[in-house]
């Protein structure tokens, strides 16, 4: 019995089973115990199968991974992307170091300057998740700086998450063009 024979007839099928399991068994619990109802207070009809049955459901991420070894475009950007850990693992260190320094800075900014001590940052942590926010320029909205120095420090967080995102990309682009050319030659050859 060869290890493909292997791969595709036994391994794939089960994994198959175990990522639509969930819902039908979900189905049958639901046809005989009612749909799962949630009261004002947040207590649930439900026990813990309830919450089981919808962390098994991450299994149907599983099939995706499927499709990737027939798609050859897709299995050019795995590649690139294993070659460039280096730069995505500084990535995400740059970024990291941005969100403390940004969020630290405008808890203090704006816990100091407010007028009457009432802010949104209520810790640091607060600064930080306001921080990736901004740093990613994703703009979330719950939160905003009120004072003007705050602003200007909100300002320099964005500018420094776009020169912080902007630079590591460029290498990753570079690299996936480089895997891809050599794909495309490596085609041309054979």
């Amino acid at each position: 019995m060869n290890k493909q024979w292997y791969q595709r007839r036994v391994r794939v099928p089960w994994l198959d089973l175990l990522s639509i399991l969930p819902f039908y068994v979900e189905l049958i619990i639901m046809a005989y115990s009612g749909p799962q109802t949630v009261d004002l207070e947040g207590n649930s009809n439900a026990g813990g199968w309830y919450v089981v049955l919808r962390v098994c459901r991450v299994f149907r991420v599983i099939r995706v991974f499927k499709l990737a070894r027939r798609s050859e475009n897709l299995l050019i950007l795995l590649k690139a992307v294993g070659n460039t850990s280096t730069e995505l693992f500084v990535l995400f260190v740059m970024v990291f170091m941005v969100v403390l320094m940004f969020g630290s800075i405008m808890y203090t900014v704006e816990k100091t300057t407010s007028v009457n001590g009432q802010t949104n940052f209520t810790s640091i942590m607060s600064g930080c998740w306001w921080s990736v926010i901004t740093v990613t320029t994703v703009g979330y909205g719950d939160m905003s700086p009120e004072t003007p120095l705050g602003k200007i420090v909100g300002t320099l967080a964005v500018l420094a998450g776009l020169i912080v995102l902007a630079l590591p990309v460029t290498v990753i682009v570079a690299k996936f063009s480089d895997e891809y050319e050599a794909s495309k030659s490596e085609k041309e050859n054979s």
